[in-house]
Parts: C-alpha cells; structure tokens; sequence
C-alpha cells in the first residue's frame, strides 16, 4: 500500500510562465495603488503626465524634484508587488519554477525603470 499524496492547488500553477504572466499583471495593479497612494487627489490623466513627463524638460527645481519623486515612488510600487508575490510563491507555497518566471521578468522590468528613472 503506497501513500497517496493529494496535490495543492497550487502545484499546477508551477510554470515558468505563469511566473511570466503573473510578472507582468502585478506591476500594473501596483502602479493603481502607487497612483491611489501618491496621486489620490490627481487626475489619472494629470498623474499619467507627471509619470511619463520627461523630468530634464523641467527648469524649475522643485516641479522636477517632484516629478522625479512621483516617478521613483511609483514605480517602487509596481516592483513591490512582484516582491510580495516571490514572497508567498517561494517561501510559502515553494513553486520553485512560478518564483524562477516571476524573477527573471522582475529583474528586466527593473533593468528598464533603472533606465526610465536615470
């Protein structure tokens, strides 16, 4: 008589791509709460702009300090949520191959920001 062990849940979620997808859904959904956060009283529109301005365009000091805030705290949002995810996806529920996709693309979207903030 062998021992049978039931799966979890969340074993058939232990893809690299599921990773991939979950890496790109979850900065989204932290950049709505970076602009909920930061922005609450900001036009989505208004707040989009002062994301997306290019701060060099700015000459008046402290609209770009601004600026540059707004753009750094926001985007550490988006990048927070797929921490909290490596979180409960390795420590927790240890889907090791879910962690490895939610990684590699957390590790480009943060090499791209670097060069979106700098």
């Amino acid at each position: 008589m062998g021992i049978i062990m039931k799966k979890k849940w969340y074993f058939k979620y232990n893809k690299v791509k599921f990773g991939f997808i979950a890496g790109l859904i979850l900065p989204i959904i932290g950049f709505f709460i970076g602009f909920l956060a930061k922005g609450g009283s900001l036009s989505f529109s208004t707040f989009w702009q002062i994301f997306t301005q290019n701060h060099d365009l700015v000459y008046r000091s402290d609209l770009k300090s601004i600026y540059q805030d707004t753009r750094q705290s926001t985007l550490m949002f988006c990048l927070l949520a797929n921490m909290l995810a490596f979180y409960f996806s390795f420590f927790m529920f240890k889907t090791d191959l879910f962690s490895r996709g939610l990684v590699s693309i957390t590790l480009i979207l943060a090499a791209i920001s670097f060069l979106f903030i700098y």
